[in-house]
């Protein structure tokens, strides 16, 4: 075997294990797991945006039970980009290229005469200029925090991996449990624990059925806080409750943590095309117009809405009679706010009540996207 064939056998290698391997089968594409892959990056490397995740995980629910965890080895099926919809990836979510340097830099000026040398003349010393420059810091476009605790609706009961089973001995007289509290789960190294991991603790609220199809969508998921572990023993962790969103109590469950993924730098702009939906439930199961109340909505990922997407709550009103023209006339709809995506799943996503102008906003309601992030 020629030398040149080793060098290109190697390279081939290489690269399928940095960045896994892709396998043709009946004409579907599929991804061969590696280390440290999740479903956010290799749906950037498919579908060309981190938001369709939830596609590949709907294709895969035979075998991917929890989209936090998939494993080196396993195969997932990829699905078509047209599944995505008119979703990509907008190149404004790159690192944005420096800004070129516009100092202004004189003219060397005209050579004087040199001056006739002084005697005993001290040297003169050069103290080296370092620039300053400003660095742009990209805002994202919906509060990350907010995204996380506003959780979502899953189609499926999540399992969760385990439970905080006690706390710190000095707190047991307190009724909730709160930030930088010390907490102990029901992990430790024999199931993967290592200092340093967080892990969500949440909780499973009720199923929601849509208001007009009466169709099951699933059950609302949300995110009471997330806890970091400091200490490790075989079946045991201790961690601190870093992020506290509501009082805890001292059994609550928990799963591994994502990273919540919004875009960054942008801004919504007029939308460029018509798209209807509704509200299907609050999170907190009750009828509210309170400014930021977590609300769920049956648009997603494959409706082609991102996080950042404005949509206007509006009520239609019943047709007027005209006693001139006797006729029905169409009268202009209520508008009753605002809502901002804040998550996408592949079918549903959370939004919040950015603008309540009347009360009374209720499960059912009709929206319709007024701005987009592109």
């Amino acid at each position: 075997m020629s030398r040149s064939t080793i060098v290109a056998i190697i390279i081939a290698a290489a690269f399928i294990a940095g960045t896994g391997a892709i396998v043709a089968q009946d004409a579907k594409t599929s991804h061969i797991v590696v280390q440290d892959e999740t479903l956010h990056g290799i749906s950037e490397q498919y579908l060309g945006n981190a938001f369709s995740w939830p596609l590949i995980w709907e294709a895969n629910k035979d075998k991917v039970e929890d989209p936090h965890w998939i494993y080196p080895g396993q195969e997932l099926v990829i699905p078509p980009l047209s599944a995505a919809g008119p979703l990509t990836a907008p190149d404004s979510l790159k690192p944005a290229a420096p800004p070129a340097d516009t100092t202004q830099v004189a003219a060397a000026p005209e050579p004087e005469p040199e001056p006739e040398p002084e005697p005993e003349t001290a040297p003169v010393q050069t103290v080296g200029v370092r620039k300053i420059g400003l660095v742009q810091t990209l805002m994202p476009v919906v509060s990350e925090e907010m995204a996380l605790r506003g959780g979502y609706i899953s189609p499926t009961d999540e399992k969760p991996l385990g439970h905080i089973v006690a706390h710190r001995a000095d707190l047991i007289d307190r009724e909730h449990l709160s930030t930088n509290d010390k907490v102990y789960i029901n992990l430790g190294s024999a199931d993967g624990v290592k200092a340093g991991d967080r892990y969500a603790i949440y909780r499973q609220l009720g199923r929601v059925k849509h208001p007009v199809s009466k169709n099951d969508l699933g059950r609302i998921i949300t995110v009471s806080g997330v806890l970091t572990v400091d200490e490790v023993e075989e079946r045991t962790a201790g961690g601190k409750v870093t992020k506290c969103y509501e009082p805890l109590g001292k059994n609550e469950a928990i799963k591994p943590y994502l990273d919540v993924v919004v875009p960054k730098g942008l801004s919504p702009l007029p939308a460029t095309k018509t798209l209807e939906g509704r509200i299907v439930a609050f999170r907190n199961l009750r009828e509210s117009n309170t400014y930021h109340e977590i609300v769920y909505i049956d648009l997603g990922t494959a409706d082609g809405i991102m996080p950042g997407d404005v949509f206007e709550i509006y009520r239609p009103q019943a047709k007027a009679k005209d006693p001139d023209r006797g006729t029905q006339s169409t009268l202009p709809v209520i508008v009753l706010g605002q809502l901002q995506v804040l998550a996408v799943r592949n079918s549903t996503a959370t939004a919040y009540v950015a603008k309540a102008r009347m009360e009374g906003i209720k499960d059912g309601e009709r929206i319709r996207l007024i701005r987009q992030i592109r």
